[in-house]
């Protein structure tokens, strides 16, 4: 089985993914992640910072040897928020791949959406093999013609941006990003320890201000058999914590269903909690303890503004869809090699 390496160097976390492709099935066999905040002050300094650069290199060139320790000839890594706004996002890029060998691809908000959108319509298995009896309608609905139909809001929220895709069949896809993410909503809000009242107000303000416009654009596309699908490091970090987790489980994460009830709830526990006492909470690593509020906050008011009553956390989505993309390329290069 031929081995294929995907990277996401995120604005909070790099992650590395190295699979088998069988059919359209994605075989895992090693993945890995590090947090090194490559996006921290970008929003107010333009620019990549020095000490968050070393650590996102020291953590490719780990990734870079468990690539060579698997035998992998085939890589492709991505970047998203915060290589699309610093200004010194080339000179970061050249020394990841004279330090690695490593190529680092910048891509745009809308292609990060289409990339989420292909690894999490191939992870999700038919309604009937989903557990939770109340998201096997809107999974699974069928038309008037008889023809099965499925219609997903699906929300990313990243460290310096946030991609949302409306997703109704093969011929109905919406997708968007906007400039929000939690780093840039734990710095700019977040002043206070335990967090105010008055910063939640204020970082409410800003999070409903752009989920708004997003509702003007779809909001009346989206009905009762619309299902909110979260990906990423902020909704695998709150399913986390609903279920306790002492170490990650993707088996556990992926198809997770957490009621907005529940998120209320955790949102009230973590908000009387000081930084330090967050960072002892089972099920959330110490280093995302302050992007957690406004994390949930976000979730809550996706949920609160689109009527959402619960959210299935997906554990696969742009590692997965960059996989599919390389399997893809080498495909049509054979087949392009195999004509006269």
């Amino acid at each position: 089985m031929q081995l294929l390496a995907s990277i996401d160097v995120g604005s909070n976390t790099i992650r590395l993914l190295i699979s088998g492709t069988e059919d359209n099935r994605i075989i895992d066999v090693f993945s890995d992640r590090k947090i090194t905040r490559l996006g921290d002050r970008v929003d107010q300094t333009g620019r990549l910072q020095d000490k968050n650069i070393e650590v996102s290199i020291a953590a490719l060139k780990e990734f870079s040897s468990a690539i060579s320790k698997y035998g992998v000839r085939h890589v492709k890594a991505v970047a998203t928020s915060a290589l699309r706004e610093a200004s010194n996002s080339d000179i970061f890029i050249k020394k990841v791949f004279d330090a690695t060998g490593i190529s680092v691809e910048v891509i745009s908000g809308r292609k990060e959406a289409e990339l989420t959108l292909k690894g999490i319509l191939n992870a999700f298995p038919a309604a009937e093999h989903i557990t939770s009896p109340s998201i096997v309608p809107p999974l699974s609905r069928v038309r008037t013609d008889g023809v099965p139909t499925r219609s997903m809001f699906i929300i990313d929220i990243g460290g310096g941006s946030t991609e949302w895709i409306l997703y109704r069949d093969h011929d109905h896809i919406d997708m968007g990003s906007i400039p929000v993410g939690v780093i840039k909503l734990a710095r700019k809000f977040l002043k206070t320890d335990p967090v105010s009242e008055t910063d939640m107000n204020e970082m409410n303000s800003e999070i409903i201000s752009f989920l708004r416009d997003i509702k003007t654009m779809i909001g009346n596309r989206l009905n009762r058999y619309t299902q909110l699908i979260g990906t990423a490091g902020t909704f695998t970090t709150i399913a986390s914590i609903d279920l306790g987790l002492d170490s990650y489980s993707r088996e556990k994460i992926h198809l997770h269903v957490i009621p907005l009830t529940r998120l209320l709830e955790m949102s009230r526990e973590l908000l009387d909690l000081s930084l330090e006492e967050r960072k002892k909470i089972r099920g959330l690593e110490p280093e995302r303890a302050d992007l957690i509020i406004p994390g949930i906050q976000f979730t809550i008011k996706v949920m609160e503004l689109f009527y959402f009553d619960e959210l299935i956390i997906s554990d696969c989505g742009l590692l997965e869809g960059v996989l599919l993309e390389i399997k893809e390329i080498i495909e049509k290069g054979i087949s392009e090699a195999g004509k006269p």
